[in-house]
């Protein structure tokens, strides 16, 4: 009979743990942003920023911004680069360390991804709703590409997200190689069940036990 009880209390432990993995396991939702990059040659180019909007076309995190832009504040000197994510970021409220921390140097040619886990630039996690989730950049002194994805943090299934691409100058084909191949996809946990080894073992021995 008392062995009749643990295994009951067992069963019982056992239905609440996936309730909490679950939980954990929301917050793993990611969205990864890939594209193939190549440094051009010219002036006034090789400018890229990836950001994050919310609703009202704020800012809440800022993936990537290339240095003579973010970091050096080019965007006093040379208005058009990366005008968008400027609006968007608004870098003339940020104090040297923040700029610096989200600043990165232009890279070389390859092939660049990069994952947004759903929070700020603070590191919280977004609030439930629909946000932006936006590339641009700068080809060539006015000339800019802007690839924008719509996303909702609940989304029930993952998969690839449809892009929208502006081109300030389309008839301009100087530097227009610079970003390709753009996708932008997310994912979310398959399953609330939990895989940790502690876990596991657990659910053999109840396993065994109920055998017995």
């Amino acid at each position: 009979m008392k062995k009749r009880w643990i295994i009951l209390l067992l069963l019982a432990l056992i239905a609440i743990i996936p309730a909490f993995h679950f939980s954990k396991a929301s917050a793993e939702t990611e969205v990864k942003i890939s594209f193939d990059y190549q440094r051009q040659s010219t002036i006034a180019s090789n400018q890229i920023a990836l950001w994050v909007e919310d609703e009202k076309g704020h800012a809440v995190r800022t993936l990537l911004a290339t240095s003579f832009t973010a970091g050096r504040r080019g965007y006093r000197n040379r208005e058009m680069s990366l005008e968008n994510w400027v609006a968007a970021a608004q870098p003339d409220r940020m104090d040297e360390a923040t700029l610096d921390a989200i600043s990165s140097a232009t890279p070389s040619t390859d092939h660049l991804e990069y994952i947004w886990d759903l929070t700020d630039d603070q590191g919280d996690p977004v609030p439930a709703g629909n946000y932006l989730i936006r590339l641009e950049g700068t080809l060539y002194w006015e000339s800019s590409v802007l690839y924008t994805a719509h996303f909702h943090t609940e989304t029930p299934s993952a998969g690839e997200l449809e892009m929208d691409i502006e081109r300030s100058q389309p008839d301009n084909h100087e530097n227009e190689t610079m970003i390709q191949n753009v996708t932008m996809s997310f994912s979310k946990p398959t399953s609330s069940l939990p895989t940790e080894p502690g876990y596991r073992a657990f659910a053999g021995y109840l396993r065994g036990a109920g055998r017995t």
